[in-house]
């Protein structure tokens, strides 16, 4: 599983962590079967690896975890650990044989937070991966807040982990402050070791699915995720959005490895479960994003899709629509004249048009498909009754 270039780049592994950092939203929270559904769908639709939550959160999480880690998924399941004693205990009785630890980076973060200075952390770390490893466990190493941390100190903690034995390293960018250029950069120097690079990135400034993306193409082959970006203050990488975006913003399409269509799904019920509001124009899950009412869009998306969609309105589980209003022009009137079994001609159209704008802007809004027939049938002055569908007028 190592990924040491970009040239050798094939499938992205998407890493959830929905459970933990979503859980960490202030307002969230996961009950045990929606816990046990959500890491259910999470496996069914290629999710590889789930973060499923921390022991240090009391006996409530830690049944949780028991109870998560019994389901008989092909994911492999492991939980979010500090570098203590209790933690590591906690871990090794509930039987989990991956785990992943976090070590604070920054300056701030070490002294502050953790209280920890460099020589204790790079001493906890090597102590930690090789205690896990004695026991058969493998172990990842999170760089806490490493967006804002000395990359020399980073690199020095990459070659530790590397030499006692670490699969790899998560490079948090804890508050959100990067772009894909310095992402990528970052990336590129950590993957110079030689140990596979995770990134985990948050959304304080609205980049986290860019960065992602970015670290991605940058030799970073595995991405931290939550279903609908959810997590602490703006929420982290949307997994729906990196995957569509790894699928379709390319000119030659990568591998996601997750089933698209049960992603959104997913995607919808997780909103759902946490009470809050999805969005109708939120990418790739909105459920208008695959409206279109400006004449030109129209015009050109009704010859061919392609012109204004990215990818199929099926592929999200959304249907296409053409809305009327004061900017829509022949083509979009034309058709929803036809989805009601009317078929006007040219001219008859170009005279209606300015009509109908005219109501958009009267409304300040749609124009009510009723409308437009009323309209249309009043241009011909025939009484409604007399007008049958699928004459051609």
């Amino acid at each position: 599983m190592e990924q040491s270039s970009i040239s050798s780049l094939r499938e992205a592994v998407f890493v959830d962590t929905t459970l933990r950092d979503g859980a960490q939203s202030p307002g969230v929270f996961f009950d045990r079967p929606t816990k046990m559904a959500i890491v259910t769908s999470l496996s069914r639709i290629g999710v590889q690896e789930i973060e499923i939550g921390s022991p240090c959160l009391g006996e409530n999480e830690i049944e949780d975890l028991r109870t998560l880690l019994s389901l008989p998924l092909p994911s492999v399941l492991f939980p979010w650990l500090r570098p203590l004693d209790c933690d590591y205990d906690q871990a090794m009785e509930l039987g989990f044989t991956r785990v992943h630890i976090s070590f604070p980076t920054s300056k701030n973060h070490r002294l502050s937070v953790k209280g920890m200075g460099e020589s204790e952390i790079l001493t906890r770390l090597e102590c930690y991966i090789r205690r896990f490893r004695s026991e058969g466990r493998e172990v990842s190493i999170g760089l806490e807040d490493g967006s804002r941390a000395d990359p020399a100190f980073l690199l020095e903690m990459v070659m530790a982990v590397k030499e006692a034995g670490g699969v790899r390293v998560r490079y948090c960018d804890t508050v959100g402050s990067h772009h894909p250029a310095r992402i990528a950069e970052r990336v590129a120097m950590l993957l110079g070791p030689g140990l596979p690079v995770e990134v985990h990135c948050h959304n304080d400034l609205g980049m986290a699915t860019a960065n992602t993306v970015a670290a991605f193409h940058a030799g970073a082959r595995f991405l931290s995720t939550t279903v609908t970006g959810v997590g602490e203050r703006a929420g982290n990488a949307a997994m729906e959005e990196v995957a569509f975006a790894l699928r379709y913003s390319e000119e030659e399409e990568s591998d996601c490895g997750l089933d698209l269509p049960g992603l959104v799904h997913l995607s919808r019920q997780v909103h759902s479960a946490i009470g809050r509001t999805l969005s109708p124009y939120r990418p790739v899950v909105g459920s208008r994003i695959f409206h279109h009412s400006s004449g030109i869009h129209v015009d050109g998306v009704l010859k061919n899709p392609e012109n204004y969609e990215l990818f199929p309105p099926e592929q999200v589980e959304s249907k296409r629509k053409i809305v009327v209003t004061h900017q829509t022009g022949k083509a979009g009137i034309r058709n929803v004249l036809e989805r009601m079994g009317y078929h006007p001609h040219n001219d008859l159209l170009e005279r209606l048009v300015p009509i109908i704008r005219e109501e958009g802007w009267r409304l300040k809004g749609i124009v009510p498909p009723q409308t437009i027939l009323n309209r249309f049938i009043s241009l011909l002055g025939r009484d409604p009754g007399e007008v049958p569908a699928g004459e051609k007028l």
